[in-house]
């Protein structure tokens, strides 16, 4: 059983567009110890299911299933590419769709790190295949924490401490519904939004908890007041969630997950435990999650 772990953006910023019509984006991408669970078998043919974990958060949505999933599109040759020993994956989901996570270019990441490991590709290829899946999917042949540009492809790892790890503590309100990202830009490109400048970061430096607090104070997700304006329990868990002191809190690249970072454990329970009224009355959940 292969873990798919899921990504918060820790602030995403809008820095220009492109000639295509994509804009041009900087964000830190932080892998958590939430995720999903991959199970590879040989097969007498491919094949892709995908179905919700026991523990799953929610169960409401249909998944797409062999073609229409992304993974399928990979392994069942409309990428002009099989591989040569017939590949049976079994997914079992977590992640809510459409939650701001990249649950599934997590997916698709993974299966590909599976089949350089397993060498059916070369990491060369591995990394090819990626770009042409989706532009967060190459961030997850090597989740690391990562500094990323462009359109979501430029990736640039992050040196920090390793103590860090265990002074992140992070506190999920994930809801039942997907926002839409596609739908998200175009209204951000209908207002005309002036676009943020650049964040001059020392990507050299091995980063320290100091050094950490220093970008969360400075972050910030440029969708997010769009996004709230548009969902009143987005804009309720966000505020409830900032009324906690947290280090962080704000919207996981465009949604729909709240998330809030904490210096301990303590400070978590206590803001999770004052969410509980509020998840109970708008049908979300909270999840404890810790860097992967």
């Amino acid at each position: 059983m292969w873990f798919s772990p899921a990504k918060l953006n820790l602030g995403l910023r809008i820095v220009g567009r492109r000639s295509n019509g994509y804009h041009e984006l900087e964000s830190l991408f932080w892998p958590i110890r939430f995720g999903d669970d991959l199970i590879f078998e040989s097969s007498v043919s491919s094949e892709v299911s995908c179905d919700w974990a026991d523990d799953a958060p929610f169960k409401e949505t249909s998944l797409f299933q062999n073609e229409r999933n992304l993974v399928g599109k990979l392994l069942l040759g409309e990428l002009g590419w099989a591989p040569k020993q017939n590949l049976k994956v079994q997914i079992k989901k977590r992640i809510p769709i459409g939650s701001g996570l990249g649950g599934v270019s997590s997916n698709a990441g993974t299966v590909l790190k599976y089949l350089t490991e397993t060498k059916q590709l070369t990491l060369h290829e591995s990394e090819m295949f990626a770009k042409q899946l989706g532009a967060d999917v190459p961030f997850f042949l090597n989740p690391v924490p990562s500094w990323v540009t462009g359109i979501g492809e430029i990736r640039t790892p992050i040196c920090f401490r390793p103590e860090i790890k265990s002074q992140l503590c992070f506190l999920l309100v994930l809801f039942p519904f997907p926002t839409s990202t596609p739908s998200l830009f175009q209204k951000y490109r209908d207002l005309s939004l002036p676009f943020s400048p650049p964040l001059k970061l020392d990507l050299t430096e091995t980063w320290n908890f100091g050094s950490m607090v220093q970008f969360l104070k400075s972050t910030q997700n440029d969708l997010e007041s769009l996004v709230a304006s548009h969902s009143d329990p987005i804009h309720k868990a966000l505020k409830s969630l900032r009324s906690s002191s947290p280090l962080y809190a704000g919207l996981s690249g465009t949604g729909s997950t709240c998330f809030a970072v904490f210096s301990s454990e303590k400070e978590r329970a206590d803001a999770a435990k004052e969410l509980q009224a509020f998840c109970r009355d708008l049908n979300c959940r909270c999840v404890f999650a810790e860097t992967y």
